[in-house]
């Protein structure tokens, strides 16, 4: 039984007519199609109400719907209850009358019926999407409204195991918010592998409209993320212009910034340019906070750095502020990384140079140092060890400055390992070397003890192993010294370590 039978029932039960609106009732309406039927003409409707019917009426022009008497009882009932009570909010009024224009059109009819007989209230919350998709021309769903049925159904069906076969093309219309929903999100992102050409486009149509706000919800941008991997390059291109003029924005965004950095990754070079320049706008900005800070590493990652010398140029004199804060000491070693100007480069590592033990001891500087000493040139290492000479034992005592040599000691020259070694050794006044009991125990340096024994020459290997022979009674009450005890004793011994060499001794190992 249709709505419209439900409807008229309803309202001779719970609201008799006079004789007068009976005879209303049996009057013969003009199909619709034929003239252009306004049922709540007593109301001054808003233009997206009048948009709403006449596209109901185009869309039913073949076939004219039955038992129109439905709309002179709800033309009625609203002239009725408008006569009783002044709505105080125009708006409300006017999206419970397009809920009930949505609910004479909506296929579960059962539904329509017992929300009509509920109350005109919860027939308007339970369309709220559909309202708010009319009334805004089409334009941003409000993702976080209630869902109307056909969500709810399709959902059902997504969730159901037996219908694996579905596909893309099976929720159509409801993209937007579907990819919501962190089923929905699912469904699609797992649909894309093996979506037709047909049913990429029509997610690039039907998000890309939205793209403002679905880059900023967590389970549509995972989303746009898979869905920028496929499909056709114009639809892309199409999808990326759209956040332009927002990228900064985005930028800043916990779910936006993604977006942005998958931007960076398949947009041709002329956007990449485009949104490099939107980020150069509020540079450091970026480079400071948490989320943006990943877009301008992208970028570098992205676009060539001939197009982006701007940025580049941007940071020069401002490698020691960079280097010292947690996000712009990641921005510093991307640049290092990928920037190929030799003149560009010079002056920013200088600047790096001339601070470097101070950046060493820092939390965040350190890394940039450790950078250098591995993917610099032998020039920039010896730089770094003469700034180190005299103060290595007080470094590898400390928590960031000991990695900083730890990496020295593997990605230096035989120079770099000599001046290093020979400082350590000698720290005692040259006649023992039994201080290095305390670098050995020492949380920190006991790293750049166990780096140092795996490149000393045979010489000064004697002079550790001697140390280790006479403190060993010392060393085994840490676990530290007891490292370091096995590791001298896998090197002697040629082989891999065996389950007795933390702390006791083996026949081929007797020395300790």
């Amino acid at each position: 039984m249709t709505l419209a039978i439900y409807v008229v029932l309803v309202v001779l039960e719970d609201d008799p007519k006079s004789e007068e609106e009976s005879t209303l009732h049996n009057q013969k309406l003009p199909q619709i199609g034929e003239t252009y039927i306004d049922p709540f003409q007593h109301v001054n409707s808003s233009a997206s109400t009048k948009s709403v019917v006449k596209d109901y009426t185009r869309l039913h022009s073949q076939n004219p719907l039955q038992n129109m008497d439905v709309i002179e009882d709800l033309r009625a009932q609203s002239s009725s209850s408008s006569s009783r009570i002044v709505p105080s909010n125009f708006a409300n009024m006017v999206a419970i009358q397009e809920a009930c224009l949505r609910a004479l059109i909506d296929p579960d009819q059962e539904l329509s019926c017992r929300l009509w007989r509920q109350s005109p209230e919860a027939l308007k919350n339970h369309y709220t999407l559909d309202v708010e998709m009319a009334c805004s021309g089409g334009h941003v769903p409000n993702i976080n409204a209630p869902r109307n049925s056909q969500l709810n159904s399709l959902l059902q069906l997504i969730k159901n195991p037996v219908n694996q076969s579905m596909r893309l093309i099976n929720v159509k219309g409801h993209v937007p918010a579907l990819s919501a929903d962190p089923i929905g999100s699912c469904f699609i992102r797992q649909k894309l592998d093996e979506a037709t050409t047909g049913e990429i486009v029509m997610l690039y149509k039907e998000i890309t409209p939205h793209i403002l706000t679905l880059a900023t919800n967590a389970f549509p941008t995972y989303v746009i993320q898979k869905l920028l991997e496929h499909g056709p390059a114009i639809y892309f291109r199409i999808l990326i212009a759209n956040l332009m003029g927002h990228v900064l924005d985005l930028s800043l965004h916990l779910y936006g910034c993604r977006v942005i950095q998958k931007a960076f990754e398949i947009s041709d070079i002329d956007q990449q340019i485009e949104m490099a320049t939107e980020l150069d706008s509020n540079l450091f900005k970026c480079i400071y906070d948490q989320h943006a800070n990943h877009a301008v590493q992208k970028c570098m990652e992205c676009v060539q750095p001939q197009y982006i010398q701007f940025i580049y140029k941007r940071l020069c004199g401002k490698a020691k502020m960079l280097s010292t804060n947690p996000y712009g000491c990641h921005v510093v070693q991307k640049m290092l990384e990928f920037c190929k100007d030799p003149q560009i480069m010079d002056r920013f590592i200088t600047e790096i140079l001339e601070c470097v033990r101070e950046l060493s001891i820092d939390p965040y500087g350190n890394y940039v140092v450790q950078y250098i000493v591995e993917h610099g040139g032998p020039r920039h290492r010896q730089i770094i060890m003469l700034k180190f000479a005299g103060s290595i034992v007080q470094m590898s005592h400390q928590k960031h400055s000991s990695k900083v040599i730890e990496k020295c000691l593997i990605y230096g020259s035989y120079h770099d390992f000599k001046l290093l070694i020979d400082e350590i050794l000698s720290a005692g006044g040259g006649q023992t070397a039994d201080h290095l009991v305390g670098m050995i125990i020492h949380q920190y340096a006991n790293c750049v003890v166990r780096q140092m024994i795996d490149v000393v020459n045979d010489w000064q290997f004697n002079m550790i192993v001697d140390v280790l022979r006479r403190n060993r009674d010392t060393l085994v009450m840490y676990a530290h010294g007891r490292q370091v005890i096995a590791q001298v004793k896998r090197l002697l011994n040629g082989m891999a370590p065996s389950p007795n060499s933390f702390g006791q001794t083996s026949s081929s190992s007797q020395f300790l």
